[in-house]
């Protein structure tokens, strides 16, 4: 973890994660559409686990943070009739989410969400946590705006210092290694762990399994999280049974409920419309609001009047 003397500017950095991943999307997707496409098998995968945790919730509103272009929102909204909104740091994200799906989202920052507390009875993030240079303060943001349960999704490492943090955004940008140890550091003793995706039968997805017509590839999928569940652990010895992924359930803070909506995130202030822009009656930041789709992201450096 990064500890005060850090030499990385936060600023800096997140500004960085926003315009590369706007390059990458002005490009191409990171999520995939509805329907099967042979790259997904990941996110197929990550969503098997998700709904094994889910269908055991009770649940009417959820937060997707670090909703990308809003695959899993649609595929949750759908699943489980819920009202699903999304946050991410990319605008181009979330304006494809909004776009594709007709869902509320909005460009932000995960350590600082426009909600007010206790807005959605779950919170979710997949595979984001990793690529934030303060994860403790992500994590308390999404247990503050969560009423009963946040899930979290990060790859599994087999030790803290397993790969150099990727700060130039080279590869992955992946920043922090989530091992076991650091998993209960950082979560806490009351996290429920899980993990899945196997390496042998993930292998067996990847050379043969995504291919199959839909019904064989689903079962190709349920093995292989069949078996990260009842043979798979993080670290196992045996590698071709050894977990790919986390998935780490933390109850969330309680406290008196509010509706979703969108809120200042300088000042948890309440917001009017303003043209194409929205302002916070409390402090004046006014936020850019393109297409319905508002951007939080920069607060400290909005304008304000």
């Amino acid at each position: 973890m990064l500890d005060d003397d850090s030499t990385v500017s936060r600023d800096a950095f997140a500004h960085a994660v926003r315009e590369t991943t706007d390059g990458v999307l002005l490009r191409s997707d990171h999520h995939p559409l509805r329907g099967y496409t042979p790259i997904a098998f990941r996110h197929y995968v990550r969503r098997l686990a998700l709904f094994d945790v889910m269908k055991q919730l009770d649940f009417r509103t959820a937060l997707d943070v670090g909703c990308a272009e809003g695959y899993f929102m649609s595929e949750i909204r759908d699943r489980f009739a819920a009202e699903v909104w999304g946050v991410d740091i990319s605008p181009v994200a979330v304006a494809k989410a909004h776009e594709r799906w007709d869902v509320p989202v909005a460009a932000a920052d995960a350590k600082r969400l426009p909600f007010r507390d206790n807005s959605f009875d779950i919170v979710y993030s997949t595979e984001v946590i990793e690529h934030v240079l303060d994860p403790e303060l992500m994590l308390a943001e999404l247990k503050r705006v969560a009423r009963h349960t946040v899930l979290v999704t990060t790859p599994v490492s087999q030790s803290a210092d397993e790969h150099e943090p990727d700060f130039d955004l080279r590869s992955e940008g992946h920043v922090h290694n989530f091992d076991p140890a650091t998993v209960r550091r950082v979560f806490g003793s009351n996290a429920t762990l899980r993990s899945f995706r196997c390496n042998a039968t993930l292998s067996l997805i990847v050379a043969a399994g995504r291919y199959m017509p839909a019904g064989i590839r689903d079962a190709f999928y349920g093995l292989d999280h069949a078996v990260s569940q009842r043979l798979g652990s993080p670290t196992r010895a045996f590698k071709p049974l050894r977990n790919r992924d986390w998935l780490i359930t933390v109850p969330a803070t309680a406290g008196a409920s509010a509706e979703p909506g969108f809120i200042c995130p300088a000042c948890h202030g309440e917001l009017a419309e303003q043209g194409a822009q929205l302002r916070c009656t409390g402090c004046g930041t006014l936020y850019d609001a393109p297409d319905g789709v508002p951007d939080f992201f920069d607060a400290a450096s909005a304008a304000t009047h």
